[in-house]
């Protein structure tokens, strides 16, 4: 079904420095984005337009945007115009809203590949559409595996390896051929994670990490072999936060009290290097930059804060509390963070100090879901559907 959406257009300007942010924590799977020349502070709105309730992120590529919401027990997944925020297309089907302790709606973010849209629903539908037309190429469904949704639903994006789409469906993942989807491989049928599927190279081969409900493990993308894995338990299975490698060696972190590690893998082999609660991601991942982990430890509702640690050795650098639950990217070789609230802090990712550079409240209502850089525009939606692109262009 193809449907327009209401927008509110202001004047577009030039982009200067352009990149796609083509899935979910951008071109490098990690949450950084390769932008220059950004202004945060002056930022100006662009457009606004109403994407439905739901927690998927925004990917934008070829100056198509992408996300999705739900409306009414029916699922959005929605293709907006980059300089208007004008509706291009969407396609829709009936999908439970299911607000568990939260709003609820999509969790998952759509993957853009070879002119491709991947989606995956909070019940698992894994649907495959053209990205300039929005229509179907191929659907299947997590329950043709018999993979039964975690407790507050599917939530980790598709990641396209060559020519495999891999979800967090089941016990270790689901791989399907990207162009037909054809069952490639397939691990059973519970403890699917919430994170996205992270590619990595180990040994000197291409891999797949996936971060299920109880542990970590890595596969062989094209035959979906297990090459190793590390067990990591964590209260009602919410492992969320993607895992952050580092050459041979990976962080991972979850809520709850569970804290973080960071292993090594070594033919096949993973040794655990260190672990506490320094670091303890809810849902939302850290990121990696310049040699040091930055992310928000602890809850919503809580006294969340901000930490600093040196994956090296698990030592907390710094840790700051003004700013509570929420998400954060890197843009411009700074700290860009959202929390909950709509308030938005832009620092300097110092390893020694936190040091703030400005902070503002562009948007309202509960912001859970991660904003996006993306050609010199800065995305931030709330839960209920309010999706707006800001000009960073000096």
């Amino acid at each position: 079904m193809k449907l327009l959406y209401t927008v509110c257009l202001c004047v577009a300007t030039t982009v200067v420095h352009s990149a796609d942010w083509p899935q979910f924590r951008g071109p490098g799977y990690n949450g950084v984005s390769p932008e220059a020349d950004l202004d945060f502070v002056n930022m100006k709105e662009k457009w606004r337009a109403d994407v439905h309730t739901g927690f998927s992120a925004v990917t934008v590529v070829d100056g198509r945007v992408y996300t999705m919401g739900n409306k009414k027990g029916t699922d959005h997944i929605v293709c907006l115009d980059e300089e208007t925020g004008g509706g291009a297309w969407s396609h829709t089907y009936a999908c439970k809203l299911d607000p568990r302790m939260y709003e609820g709606g999509p969790n998952a973010t759509p993957t853009i590949k070879r002119g491709k849209v991947y989606t995956l629903s909070r019940e698992g539908h894994m649907i495959c559409l053209d990205a300039a037309t929005g229509d179907v190429l191929w659907e299947r469904h997590a329950g043709e595996f018999e993979a039964a949704p975690p407790s507050w639903g599917f939530s980790g994006s598709a990641t396209v390896v060559g020519k495999v789409a891999v979800y967090n469906v089941g016990s270790g993942g689901v791989g399907l051929d990207a162009d037909s989807g054809k069952t490639l491989w397939a691990t059973g049928s519970n403890d699917a994670g919430y994170a996205t599927p992270v590619p990595v190279k180990l040994d000197g081969k291409p891999q797949i990490a996936i971060f299920t409900g109880k542990r970590v493990v890595g596969l062989d993308p094209r035959s979906g072999r297990e090459l190793w894995q590390f067990a990591w338990a964590t209260s009602y299975d919410v492992n969320a936060a993607d895992p952050i490698f580092m050459g041979n060696r990976f962080f991972v972190s979850s809520g709850y009290g569970t804290g973080a590690t960071v292993a090594r893998v070594r033919n096949g082999n993973v040794e655990g290097l260190w672990r506490n609660k320094a670091m303890r991601s809810h849902f939302n991942s850290c990121v990696f930059w310049q040699g040091y982990v930055y992310g928000l430890s602890g809850k919503s509702g809580s006294r969340a804060k901000l930490v600093c640690v040196d994956p090296a050795t698990g030592d907390v650098k710094w840790q700051h509390r003004g700013i509570g639950f929420g998400s954060l990217v890197i843009a411009d070789g700074k700290l860009v963070i959202l929390n909950e609230s709509g308030h938005l802090f832009i620092a300097d990712p110092n390893p020694e100090e936190y040091k703030e550079l400005h902070h503002g409240r562009p948007v309202g209502g509960k912001c859970w879901t991660t904003p996006t850089v993306a050609n010199g525009c800065l995305y931030i939606r709330n839960a209920k559907g309010k999706l707006t692109c800001f000009d960073l262009n000096p």
